[in-house]
């Protein structure tokens, strides 16, 4: 099947959800536009944003195609990826799969090895809608543990409800997941400082 225009800017999957057309107002002459929570999510779906990671360079960024083959390799990356430049520094990386979102956060860095000789320090950073890219982010993962739960809670439903606490649970460590460590049960947590 020959790819279509739309099948290659989508992905391949076309979004039923649309955003309309917004009314600009103007406050003291300043032209404004508001979106709604519920909007900004449904517009980070449509651009493929719901998994994406911001590459965060130290001190110098190096060839764009080469990060965009070397760096899914390197970072053990699974699924599909596209890899672009942000600003000077950032690099946003776009995945598809959230075991490779979760993977990627979870190590929060690498040392890219490019060809020129040189081990690139990149940190990784979650992208959301309010990421800015002279701050430094205030979401971090973290692994919260709940010692002597009583086995029957831990379905991953039960185990979520409880961890949404503290932040948004992400996934089970694999004890917890197999059952081999029935005394405590352990969730990987996006936690906002």
């Amino acid at each position: 099947m020959e790819k279509s225009y739309i099948n290659s800017i989508t992905n391949g999957t076309p979004t039923s959800e649309h955003i309309a057309l917004k009314e600009v107002i103007y406050v003291e002459g300043i032209p404004r536009i508001q979106w709604t929570e519920a909007e900004v999510d449904t517009m980070n779906k449509i651009e493929n944003l719901q998994y994406a990671v911001v590459g965060k360079f130290t001190y110098d960024v190096a060839n764009l195609e080469e990060l965009r083959l070397i760096i899914p390799k390197q970072c053990n990356i699974k699924g599909d990826c596209q890899i672009g430049l942000l600003r000077n520094k950032h690099i946003l990386i776009r995945l598809n799969q959230h075991v490779d979102f979760v993977n990627l956060i979870s190590k929060g860095a690498y040392y890219i090895e490019c060809n020129d000789g040189y081990s690139y320090l990149m940190r990784t950073l979650i992208y959301d809608a309010r990421f800015k890219i002279n701050e430094e982010t205030t979401m971090a993962m973290a692994w919260i543990s709940f010692p002597n739960l009583l086995p029957t809670f831990f379905v991953k439903e039960s185990l979520f409800s409880l961890a949404s606490a503290v932040g948004k649970p992400v996934q089970l460590d694999l004890a917890t997941i197999n059952k081999t460590r029935p005394s405590c049960a352990r969730v990987k947590v996006l936690v906002d400082l």
